[in-house]
């Protein structure tokens, strides 16, 4: 596989890219967007440059947050803490996902249409949870 040189590898943002990867995922065009991640990573892989550090903001900086997106596109995962609300509209069947907000962080699993909330560390106050428009119970 050939190197670009280094003076070009900081033209393209993967910021900008896992964005719109994420939004495709959100619009159900999936493989589209794992197609445009696939581009990203291969265009890191660790026989042409260094899989940690994608040059988007200078050196060392280890993944556009933006990739955090994708966590949403495919898993449909959000959390409303104004109305204590888990949304969740899986693009992807069954997964186990992470959560992070304002008052804890935990896990997310959807299995058989089944949601499951673990919470590791602090608090997340779920009055209701909402599967693909759907209010299911939480297990």
């Amino acid at each position: 596989m050939l190197s670009l040189p280094f003076v070009y590898s900081n033209e393209v943002w993967t910021g900008i890219e896992y964005q719109v990867a994420s939004h495709l995922m959100l619009m159900g065009e999936v493989d589209k967007g794992l197609e445009i991640v696939r581009a990203c990573r291969d265009r890191y892989a660790g026989d042409i440059r260094n899989p940690f550090n994608e040059y988007e903001c200078g050196h060392w900086y280890a993944r556009a947050m933006s990739s955090y997106g994708m966590l949403e596109g495919l898993t449909g995962l959000r959390y409303d803490a104004v109305n204590k609300s888990l949304h969740i509209n899986s693009q992807i069947g069954d997964f186990t996902s992470f959560l992070s907000t304002a008052t804890g962080f935990g896990t997310v699993t959807l299995k058989g249409g089944t949601p499951t909330l673990k919470v590791a560390y602090g608090e997340i106050p779920v009055s209701k949870v909402i599967v693909s428009g759907i209010e299911k119970k939480l297990i």
